[in-house]
Parts: structure tokens; C-alpha cells; sequence
């Protein structure tokens, strides 16, 4: 995502930096992120319906980075969706009373404030990106229990 660019108008980067990499090993260290998610929360990632979360979140990344970092010349990589996807299924099962989400998501919290307090090392991890997909992904778990608690009644 070229930002001087999205601001123009080419609003799809939003979505296409997030397949973009910047050499194979990021490619490859994104592609294990996927596969990991899957292993540790398979109740959450069965289908590919559940997978359908990875659009908000994917914009989330997008939108944040881009007004949370302005001066970042280039974004791309997965790692902001990543975090989302890691957050939206961790936070799902520390709600379902599932252990493992419960150290995922707060792993991920310290994970996220360790980066948010190494400024000189945010631009080379895109902290916004992480912290925009985490958000994007918190805000869909709390959006889902209202719409289930609002058909439920």
C-alpha cells in the first residue's frame, strides 16, 4: 500500500497490501502464521465461513495503518490480519471458557504493547497494522454476542 497513492484514490491497496510481501521469508513466516491460527483454534476456523472475519479485519489493518503511520512510505504483509485472526479466535474461546485463548489473546495483548512501546522498531512490524487488525477483530467478537443476544430475545 503506497499511501500518497490510497489517499488519491486507489482504494483497492487497502486490500491487495495485505497479499503483497516484501520478500519470500515474509511470505513464508505469514503462511505459518495461517497454519498455526488453524492448529491452536480449529473450533473457530473449521470452515471456510468462519474465514469470511478475515475482510473487516483485513480493512481494519488497512485503515488504521495507514492513519496511524502516515509517514510509512510502503505497507504490505498479512502480520495486521494475522493479529486480528489470532484475536478474534483467541477472545472467541476465552469467552467459551477455553483456556488456550485466554494465553493466546493475552500474549498477544503484551505482544502488541511491547511493540507499541519500541518505537524506533514500529516502522519494520507495522505496529498500527497489528493493533488495527486487533481491534477490527475484538470489535466483531462483541458485534457477534450483540446480534446473538439481540435474536435471542
Amino acid at each position: 500500500m503506497r499511501y500518497p497513492r490510497v489517499m488519491d484514490g486507489a482504494w483497492w491497496q487497502l486490500i491487495t497490501s495485505q497479499f503483497m510481501h516484501h520478500d519470500a521469508p515474509h511470505l513464508w513466516f505469514n503462511i505459518a502464521g495461517v497454519w498455526i491460527a488453524w492448529l491452536l483454534f480449529p473450533e473457530q476456523l473449521k470452515t471456510p465461513h468462519n474465514w469470511i472475519v478475515i475482510v473487516p479485519i483485513l480493512l481494519s489493518s488497512s485503515i488504521i495503518e495507514l492513519f496511524g503511520a502516515p509517514t510509512y512510505e510502503v505497507y504490505a504483509g498479512f502480520s495486521g490480519t494475522l493479529y486480528g485472526v489470532f484475536a478474534y479466535a483467541a477472545l472467541k474461546d476465552t469467552l467459551n471458557r477455553n483456556w488456550i485463548g485466554g494465553v493466546v489473546f493475552a500474549a498477544l495483548v503484551i505482544k502488541i504493547l511491547m511493540d507499541w512501546d519500541q518505537p524506533e522498531t514500529g516502522d519494520a512490524i507495522a505496529v498500527f497494522a497489528h493493533v488495527g487488525g486487533a481491534i477490527g477483530a475484538v470489535s466483531l467478537v462483541f458485534a457477534e454476542k450483540l446480534a446473538l443476544k439481540r435474536n435471542t430475545k
